[in-house]
């Protein structure tokens, strides 16, 4: 997302590099200034540790801090790392509209999405008239959502509770018309428990983004554990690309009563097909 015909002043400027600072603001793809984009398309092309962050003025004495240093991209390799989060940005652009035509007049409906890490998807359902978007997320991204609709005059909500495997749900998250996943799948070992809380979420459609298998049987595919979250203690230690198979994914939607299951293509100028092939867009509809 473009943010620089939006943003007014180098107070915002400064207080996106303070998010930044605070590793609040790093994943999703968003230009902010000439010498700040942030976003993880770079690493998803060339891997990771290659970094989700270009600030070529940061200062020195900040690339001593390590938790910051192994987020910030190397100043040569700004114009490659633009260019994927732009194509990044196509590509959730490109699911956003998908949504919206599949679900109709979205002025009155509400939005979730778990697992929202800064809010990409809540604040461009608000942009695009939606009556109320949420993000759900298991760290604290109430500042960079503050931030976000101060830019963009959006009134995204945020709410910093996230998923139980355990209890299997979000305690008092209650129900919208779309609830919507991205890349959260496969960093869960309980997958098709998940998939059916998001299920009981939606009344009217849900929206699936994540890495698949394309076995022809109902299985998934678990990686290496506790790669990203070192406290989760097994069963729910799996959290290294969780591939599910498409087929248990359509079936898996047709049984909880969805009955207009709608695969989303790789949007023109989005990333490049051997980065998209792996995955599945998928929005499911209820009748």
């Amino acid at each position: 997302m473009d943010l620089t015909p939006y943003i007014k002043t180098q107070k915002q400027i400064d207080q996106a590099k303070q998010l930044v600072i605070e590793g609040k603001l790093f994943y999703q793809p968003l230009a902010i200034a000439d010498d700040l984009h942030v976003g993880a398309g770079y690493e998803f092309l060339v891997g990771e540790m290659a970094g989700c962050v270009y600030w070529p003025t940061i200062p020195p004495n900040r690339l001593e801090q390590p938790s910051l240093k192994r987020w910030i991209v190397d100043s040569a390799r700004g114009p490659a790392f633009i260019d994927a989060n732009r194509r990044l940005a196509v590509l959730y652009d490109g699911f956003i509209d998908g949504i919206c035509e599949a679900v109709g007049d979205i002025s009155r409906l509400t939005f979730a999405d778990v697992g929202c890490n800064s809010g990409y998807f809540p604040v461009s359902f608000m942009k695009r008239g939606a009556r109320r978007a949420v993000g759900f997320d298991r760290a604290d991204y109430g500042p960079t959502f503050k931030w976000l609709n101060g830019v963009l005059g959006t009134r995204a909500e945020f709410i910093y509770k996230s998923y139980d495997g355990k209890q299997q749900c979000i305690p008092g998250s209650g129900q919208f018309d779309v609830v919507v996943s991205v890349a959260v799948l496969c960093h869960l070992s309980d997958t098709l428990q998940h998939l059916a809380f998001l299920g009981s979420m939606a009344k009217k459609a849900v929206f699936l983004w994540t890495p698949v298998t394309e076995e022809d049987a109902y299985c998934i595919h678990f990686g290496e554990p506790n790669k990203y979250y070192g406290a989760d203690e097994f069963p729910l230690c799996f959290d290294n690309l969780v591939r599910p198979s498409v087929r248990l994914l359509r079936k898996s939607l047709e049984l909880m009563g969805f009955t207009k299951i709608i695969e989303l293509p790789n949007p023109p100028g989005g990333m490049p097909e051997s980065f998209f092939q792996p995955h599945r867009a998928i929005v499911a509809v209820r009748p």
